[in-house]
């Protein structure tokens, strides 16, 4: 418990940290130089065009209804919208407070609201997150649990690669947004398992 507990504080120390660091623009130098060490190859651009879309509104409303038309029980579902809807408001707050201009590259893809932390980072870690642990507590095998756990895992962070490669964000964004997702799973699922709420089984 003293481990988690000094693992959230180092997190929101770092996530503060990256705020200040982007607010005062000390960190843009290093997020130009990852964005000159890009290089783009079409094959993978066409690929990353169609991945970044899973962590979008559009896709993972999609899959949330899947999910409530195909899996049992429900009561974990209600918990993966739940954090993933707390998950968009917290970023949209960020967003306002800090208001970071996107790229000013040429980005492949066209977004209209500020850069900082990613929308899509926050919701990819947040969402598949939550599968993971749901996944992770399952009675499944381990063979499966290792296989879905593994694909969620790469999904995460090429949806997160994504938005750096087609320009749309810095590494900054990105990188703070998988933490703030990453702290807020840990906060929202140890308040679940205090309320016991989140016993039932795949």
């Amino acid at each position: 418990m003293k481990k988690q507990t000094l693992l959230n504080t180092l997190l929101l120390f770092i996530i503060l940290l990256n705020i200040v660091l982007v607010k005062t623009g000390i960190i843009l130098p290093f997020d130009n130089w990852i964005h000159s060490k890009i290089v783009h190859i079409d094959w993978l651009t066409n690929i990353l065009l169609f991945l970044t879309n899973f962590g979008s509104v559009k896709y993972i409303v999609i899959l949330c209804v899947l999910l409530l038309l195909f899996y049992k029980p429900k009561t974990k579902l209600w918990h993966l919208y739940g954090v993933t809807i707390l998950s968009t408001l917290i970023n949209n707050i960020i967003k306002v407070i800090v208001r970071r201009p996107r790229p000013e590259l040429m980005s492949i893809v066209i977004e209209k609201t500020f850069s900082f932390p990613s929308g899509h980072a926050m919701a990819t870690m947040t969402f598949y997150g939550f599968l993971i642990y749901m996944i992770y507590s399952s009675q499944k095998s381990k063979r499966f649990k290792r296989t879905l756990i593994g694909l969620l895992s790469c999904l995460i962070f090429i949806v997160g690669f994504s938005r750096i490669y087609l320009y749309v964000h810095y590494f900054s964004d990105v990188f703070t947004g998988f933490l703030c997702s990453i702290f807020l799973l840990s906060i929202y699922i140890k308040i679940m398992k205090k309320q016991k709420l989140l016993e039932t089984k795949l």
